[in-house]
């Protein structure tokens, strides 16, 4: 098996870090897979958000939290009331990419540039997990209103599309889950 495959059979949704920070080097390799993944008629229309100080982390950490506590879905809620419950697992950094609401199709650009970065993670020996309370916040006033409050701001024209966090597991990834062999059709 190659390594690309190897590493894409490998990459786990961690939820729990370690606090040693992402260094410099790494990050910066992570970011440049972002900016190089596929996007309609290359139109790059992201921006990334990098949030690695802690004081940052906990105030967006408890107004995220918010969102999964005020929400209609009914695990969302309790699950975010569970004494220690973490949104971003206290993970070292947390990466946003936003798009420009006037691309071609700015979601699933982000969306395409966050899973190289999951996946150059993931070939660094660094774990990742997707995480939707930022994009589920910042869809309501409350939310646009607190993130300008933390001084979290984006370009004209984009909203976040993608987010995860980023950082050194602490303990052994988890096993893979169940795959459904059941979703492929072959045609031809």
């Amino acid at each position: 098996m190659n390594q690309t495959i190897a590493t894409i059979l490998r990459r786990r949704s961690v939820r729990s870090y370690r606090q040693d920070p992402v260094g410099p080097a790494e990050l910066e390799q992570i970011l440049e897979t972002a900016r190089s993944a596929p996007t309609a008629m290359n139109q790059q229309p992201w921006h990334f958000t990098v949030i690695r100080d802690p004081g940052l982390l906990a105030k967006l950490e408890k107004v995220c939290r918010s969102a999964f506590l005020e929400s209609n879905i009914e695990a969302l809620r309790q699950i975010a009331a569970q004494e220690g419950f973490s949104v971003f697992y206290n993970a070292p950094v947390l990466i946003i990419v936003s798009g420009d609401v006037n691309a071609i199709s700015p979601q699933y650009d982000c969306t395409l540039a966050m899973e190289n970065m999951m996946l150059a993670a993931a070939s660094l020996e660094i774990a990742s997990c997707w995480t939707h309370a930022v994009m589920m916040f910042h869809a309501t006033e409350k939310g646009k209103t607190m993130f300008r409050e933390l001084g979290i701001s984006f370009p004209d024209n984009h909203v976040p599309y993608a987010a995860a966090v980023f950082g050194y597991p602490a303990g052994p990834l988890p096993e893979a889950p169940p795959r459904n062999p059941d979703c492929v059709t072959i045609m031809g």
